[in-house]
């Protein structure tokens, strides 16, 4: 015991009749303690000898509640209910930690309650310090934590801890509970506070700490996390196969429940209003503007949606109200923080770096920022699935540790691929781990996806985190919306190429085509895919020779316009696409019309999200070259077509997509306002 705690007790050796000696004693504090031990196949002397040191230690209650007590157990019951400030609850049937906890907290008496694990990790010194926050007012709940400042977790194994952050981070994310350990088995409260909240309470498992602390911060009471060492004693009853999904089940339930439980004010909460987690003060009266921590590929990189975070970065620091630092990709073409005029420019993070990813983590923390947002591809980070997921994990990572809001725009989904066009590689145990990853990030305060049709799929499959759908705004590049209608007929295949991106039908389709319009140009543009390095170099040495054939490899910016400008459609020739197309965006901002595969995710990635474009049989070079040639012979249409993708691209811009993501910068609680229609993504 510390010397300083009303509590204090000089006794080293306690026994039962020194025990009832100290309750003989007269009391000199108030509140009253009260404390609940559930007891389920502990050893007897372990935890009659924590009944004894808290009864010495100044406790006026000690509750016991006994689950499905075998003969030496009752029998130590017995002796140590003769003491005056024991309470049993005997239960013949298993009741669970939880319902023995509910049962014990129902029937006692103190003004202070609590509960610590019967098995002695926690000592009663730990417990004290946790009754004293409470009584002393600083906090209407006290949790004890073993990660919370210098805190300990002797004797726990590397899958229990690894576990353990798991939980947090999905609890955290769930409940909104700011704390850093819920299962630690120890907690005090006033007793206000389970009066509020005892009716609420359904989970007699493991999982009643993490409801008690979502209920208690759903009613708005103070909760203060109070670090302590715990010693495992290494023979817990929680079984982590068993009882760890039971556990993520529960907290399935919890988070259904919170919106039906009434926010109530109380003595130990500062606010009325629900507590919606982080937000920004983006008023007119603010003082100074937003600061966006924008972590995102960037020129001179290419692919991974770097096109897009330069947009993005342009369109924030356009604005009056945000000003934005742009976290990329390091890359030996460009210099470590790079002065872009109205943005600056922080390479700090490399693809295969688990020593990057903590780099980025670090640099966010160490400067203010009062929002991040994450402008995330699936494979940004790595091209090993261990690295991937490891970045997929930052942004749940940072909301943890950081008290700003972190939002995520998530541009693609293993789930639109095409079973049949997966490749072979990628096996049952990859899936379930693109799965879980997408989990991970839809634990950010809140996630992005750029076509509704992505948002349902979300809400579908996943059921942590709740999708917004923000529109991706379109790239001004030029004006567009009439297709050049005069010889030469130019077909232009956009963007970096690799094993989705069909060439060799698209040019066996392009020979019948020159049969029907002999001088018919076709144009690749692009280079290899940043996962499929040399792509593009094979299919030059194949196809490069072909009559009217271009490859013109990676286009830079300040030759966009021509390239676009002088095409006359673009084809897509994709047989599954992740994510909103970049292309199909960009063909909405030249007004270009467009031939595609026919296939779900080429729908769902194009004219879904607004727009227009004549698909095609994906498996027939004939009906691609049918598709090309009846467009070039129908000019109505094919004007009809470029001038409906030219509207489309006018409906939502890249600054009205912003001001829907500064929305949710600023308050992730509430959805933003909702643009007139979709926008794409870089392919």
């Amino acid at each position: 015991m510390n010397a300083d705690s009303p509590h204090t007790r000089t006794d080293t050796e306690p026994t039962a009749q020194s025990a009832d000696h100290a309750r003989d004693q007269p009391h000199d504090r108030s509140p009253e303690r009260s404390v609940v031990l559930p007891v389920y196949q502990e050893r007897p002397d372990v935890w009659t000898g924590l009944v004894e040191r808290l009864l010495i230690a100044g406790w006026d209650e000690v509750v016991v509640c006994l689950d499905a007590p075998d003969d030496e157990t009752a029998a130590a019951a017995d002796r140590v209910g003769e003491h005056d400030g024991v309470t049993l609850a005997t239960s013949d049937d298993r009741r669970g930690k939880g319902g023995a906890l509910r049962d014990g907290l129902a029937a006692a008496d103190g003004d202070v309650l609590g509960f610590v694990d019967a098995d002695g990790a926690v000592t009663v010194d730990a417990l004290d310090r946790l009754y004293r926050t409470v009584e002393w007012g600083t906090a209407a709940v006290a949790a004890g934590s073993r990660d919370a400042g210098d805190a300990d977790r002797t004797g726990q194994s590397l899958v229990r801890r690894t576990l353990g952050r798991g939980y947090r981070l999905l609890a955290r994310g769930m409940t909104g509970v700011p704390v850093s350990d819920f299962q630690c088995g120890a907690k005090a409260f006033r007793r206000e506070v389970w009066t509020a909240i005892a009716a609420d309470v359904d989970e007699t498992g493991f999982a009643f700490d993490t409801e008690l602390l979502a209920l208690a911060h759903r009613h708005d009471f103070d909760i203060r996390e109070v670090p302590i060492a715990w010693d495992d004693p290494g023979d817990s009853d929680v079984d982590v196969g068993t009882d760890a999904p039971a556990l993520f089940r529960s907290l399935l339930r919890i988070r259904r429940s919170l919106p039906e439980t009434p926010r109530a004010l109380s003595d130990g909460g500062a606010n009325a209003e629900a507590d919606t987690g982080p937000t920004v003060d983006t008023s007119p009266d603010a003082d100074d503007p937003m600061h966006v921590a924008l972590v995102t590929s960037h020129p001179p990189n290419r692919g991974h949606l770097a096109e897009y975070g330069e947009e993005l970065a342009r369109s924030y620091a356009a604005r009056d109200d945000t000003e934005v630092t742009v976290f990329a990709r390091r890359t030996d073409r460009a210099p470590a923080v790079e002065d872009r005029g109205d943005y600056e420019v922080r390479r700090v993070w490399a693809r295969d770096s688990a020593r990057s990813a903590w780099d980025l983590v670090r640099e966010l923390r160490e400067d203010e920022y009062d929002a991040v947002q994450f402008n995330l591809h699936m494979t940004y980070f790595g091209t090993t699935n261990a690295y991937r997921f490891l970045g997929l994990a930052l942004p749940p990572l940072c909301r943890a540790l950081l008290d700003v809001p972190v939002v995520t725009t998530l541009h693609d989904l293993l789930e639109i691929v095409e079973d049949d066009h997966v490749d072979d590689t990628v096996g049952t145990l990859e899936r379930v781990g693109a799965r879980a990853a997408t989990q991970l990030v839809l634990l950010s305060d809140a996630t992005t996806v750029t076509a509704a049709e992505y948002r349902d799929i979300v809400a579908e499959r996943y059921p942590l985190g709740d999708p917004v759908h923000v529109p991706h705004g379109t790239f001004k590049r030029a004006d567009g919306g009439v297709a050049p209608l005069d010889p030469p007929l130019r077909l232009l295949v956009f963007g970096f190429l690799g094993p989705t991106k069909d060439i060799e039908t698209t040019v066996r389709a392009f020979r019948e085509v020159r049969e029907a319009v002999p001088n018919a140009e076709l144009v690749i543009a692009g280079g290899s895919h940043p996962d499929y390095p040399g792509h593009r170099e094979q299919l030059e040495a194949r196809f490069g020779d072909e009559p009217g054939v271009t490859f013109t490899g990676y286009v830079e910016e300040d030759d966009l316009d021509d390239v676009w400008g002088s095409a006359t459609a673009v084809l897509m020739p994709y047989h599954t696409c992740t994510g909103v197309s970049g292309v199909f965006q960009l063909a909405k901002s030249y007004g270009k019309p467009v031939i595609a595969f026919e296939n779900e995710g080429m729908r769902t990635s194009t004219v879904e999200t607004g727009g227009e474009a004549a698909f095609v049989d994906p498996d027939s070079p004939t009906a691609l070259a049918e598709g090309i040639v009846d467009l070039w012979n129908d000019r109505d249409r094919l004007r009809d077509i470029a001038r409906t993708n030219a509207a489309a691209g006018d409906r939502v811009s890249m600054a009205e997509t912003t001001d829907q993501m500064v929305d949710l910068l600023t308050d992730p609680s509430t959805p933003p306002t909702a643009a007139a229609t979709d926008g794409g993504e870089d392919a």
